[in-house]
């Protein structure tokens, strides 16, 4: 038996060495591979450093590759008298077959791992030069806040160097959505983004393909819709205490998907005192259970139903708010229904966030068991593509085309979602995620667009008629900034103009006020709905902060005396509370004996609802609203929930 290896390191050594050497001296192929890559690399590398990291790494073994390929391709001779000597020599030539081997091995490994090594130092060098993120802006109902946002933070976290930031923003009623559209989202004509009065969006989600094709309907100035399908689906299901529960399942039979008229019926026999339902005025769920509430005649006609809805002691501007509210309240034995999509239902129920309203989970309020119903409609969440003119771009279009996918692999099915064909989602629920689990499929049957027609309509008709008074404080403390950018006047005009828009109907009036102890301006009356660039536009961009501030009370006293003959007026006072040093404690009596109506007031500087003086003098004859970091059209929903549900206050 015969050895390669001498006692001086020997033949078996120096021929290793020998074909290692080979290896290395034919990297000039390497080299010259990898040249043009360099070039195009070096113009790249500074706006998209992780994607070239990661293409130079592959680059760097494949070209590796190639040259051991080279290596082989030389010992083809030897390969082929291997074959052919198999049986006589197989022992030796598989011991140089195998020296050549571990030589390519070797060396495509050290410059794999010096390519690696070198692509790591330049991300380390030049990590900071990551190029600005592109924004993108989504627009969807209040419900999907918690969802959508958990979905973009995954989204943006893909890469160290983020393409993208993703802004995701409430919507408000489903008339109000299109009125933005037919205004261009703008506060000031030409401001571009910073003066914007409600965000621009370019992706709209809302909760129903119906109310996608009565906005493509629609002629928008400057914009175009592209409706990209359904991202997800979740039924209109009723939420019922669950100390009602073994009464109604007797009441119903054993049937497990009772009709919404039959259920409700059931509930009112066995002692549910109060149904609610978000506002159709201020939240598109609200107007689209309205389709399922009149075509069912579960609770009468219009009238009856509007009437029988709701209670000013929760908030309705989305069903998250209302459940979060009700989450808040002591379990009592009172027993109630609450009518909303299921994922929000579900969230409810364990104890998750929701929306804005409870941003941290958490339990509390009676629990809710969830009935579905076999003759409502299903939420299919379209994703619609807004193409503003002059924004468009290739990355932006990218970044879009990108998200959508993303979304579209039932992403939303760890968020209590079902997917687009009515599956709910099986999967172990951890990391925060929801997945209904092994449930009865549910047919997907959306709201059409002339059953949201035929809704609104007869909802418009039954509905008081709205009278706002916006009353905006002009003094020169609103100049101040704020921690989340921009001025707090500037703020108020965006809010101010958002909440104009709340008033859609042809029967609805809207005035503006301005204040301030130099610029006492008399209200200008403007009619409603407002046009593009039209009247409110006007009115609000002609103003600008100066003069100093008025008491408090004088504000909202001035602007309540203003819609004393408007049973359904809505007051609502815009100020960051500066004045409150000039309001004598004494005359908080006499104006809370003087209100014909309840003044909203909405703090947009660093004042608070619960620090300001004046507010806590007031008590409950006025409603207040922290502005905080909040958007605009979340504002808007807050100071709307309850004051304009029909007949209530």
């Amino acid at each position: 038996m015969t050895s390669d290896r001498s006692p001086a390191g020997g033949p078996g050594r120096s021929r290793l060495l020998r074909e290692l050497l080979d290896v290395i001296t034919n990297l000039w192929q390497l080299l010259v591979f990898l040249i043009p890559v360099a070039g195009i690399g070096a113009a790249l590398v500074l706006r998209h450093l992780d994607q070239i990291s990661i293409a130079l790494t592959w680059v760097i073994a494949v070209a590796s590759s190639l040259s051991g390929l080279a290596v082989l391709a030389r010992e083809k001779d030897t390969i082929a008298n291997w074959l052919r000597g198999w049986v006589d020599g197989a022992g030796a030539q598989l011991s140089r077959l195998a020296r050549s081997l571990l030589a390519f091995g070797l060396t495509a490994a050290l410059v794999a791992g010096l390519g690696w090594a070198a692509t790591g130092t330049v991300a380390a060098v030049f990590g900071g030069s990551c190029a600005p993120p592109i924004d993108l802006r989504v627009l969807t109902a209040p419900e999907n806040l918690t969802a959508l946002r958990r979905a973009a933070a995954e989204y943006t976290a893909k890469a160290r160097c983020r393409p993208v930031r993703i802004t995701v923003a409430a919507s408000g009623s489903i008339l109000n959505v299109a009125s933005g559209f037919q205004n261009g989202w703008y506060s000031v004509p030409g401001a571009g983004e910073d003066g914007r009065g409600a965000l621009q969006p370019d992706i709209l989600i809302p909760a129903s393909s119906g109310e996608a094709g009565r906005l493509l309907a629609a002629p928008h100035p400057g914009v175009r819709l592209t409706d990209e399908g359904s991202i997800g689906s979740s039924p209109l299901v009723v939420g019922i205490s669950s100390s009602a529960s073994d009464d109604l399942r007797n009441a119903l039979a054993g049937r497990d998907r009772p009709r919404l008229g039959e259920l409700l019926d059931a509930a009112r026999r066995n002692g549910v005192q109060r149904t609610f339902r978000a506002s159709p005025d201020v939240s598109e769920i609200g107007a689209l259970a309205d389709v399922d509430l009149y075509t069912s005649g579960a609770l009468g006609d219009p009238r009856a139903t509007e009437h029988a809805l709701g209670s000013a002691d929760l908030p309705l501007s989305d069903s998250a708010a209302l459940l979060c509210a009700l989450r808040r309240r002591p379990v009592t034995p009172e027993r109630l229904a609450v009518i909303a999509p299921e994922q929000v239902l579900e969230d409810y129920g364990h104890g998750r966030a929701l929306g804005t309203t409870c941003p941290a989970p958490g339990g509390g309020g009676p629990p809710l068991a969830v009935y579905q119903v076999s003759d409502a409609r299903v939420f299919d969440y379209p994703f619609i593509r807004v193409t503003w003119d002059g924004q468009s771009s290739a990355r932006r279009t990218h970044e879009i085309d990108d998200f959508r996918r993303w979304l579209g692999h039932s992403r939303l099915r760890g968020e209590a979602f079902r997917d687009t064909a009515g599956r709910a989602g099986t999967a172990d629920s951890t990391d925060g995620r929801l997945y209904l689990g092994p449930r009865p499929r549910v047919a997907v049957r959306p709201y059409r667009r002339a059953e949201i027609d035929d809704a609104l309509t007869r909802f418009a008709q039954v509905r008081p008629p709205l009278h706002i008074v916006l009353a905006l404080d002009v003094s020169g403390s609103m100049s101040g900034g704020r921690s989340q950018g921009g001025s707090r006047f500037t703020y108020a005009v965006q809010v101010a103009r958002a909440a104009a828009q709340t008033a859609v109907h042809d029967t609805d009036t809207v005035e503006l006020d301005a204040f301030s102890r130099i610029q006492g301006q008399p209200g200008v009356r403007l009619a409603v709905p407002p046009g593009p660039r039209g009247s409110i536009g006007t009115a609000l961009d002609g103003l600008t902060p100066q003069g100093s501030d008025i008491p408090l009370y004088d504000a909202i006293g001035d602007a309540a005396a203003r819609v004393a003959a408007y049973p359904q007026a809505v007051v609502v006072v815009f100020t960051d509370g500066g004045s409150e040093a000039a309001d004598p404690r004494a005359r908080a009596a006499p104006l809370k004996r003087a209100l014909k109506t309840r003044p909203v007031v909405v703090l947009t500087g660093t004042d608070t609802c619960a620090g300001s003086a004046a507010i806590k003098a007031l008590g409950t004859s006025v409603r207040c609203v922290d502005a905080g970091d909040r958007q605009p059209s979340d504002v808007v929903t807050s100071v709307f929930d309850l004051t304009t549900r029909p007949g209530g206050g």
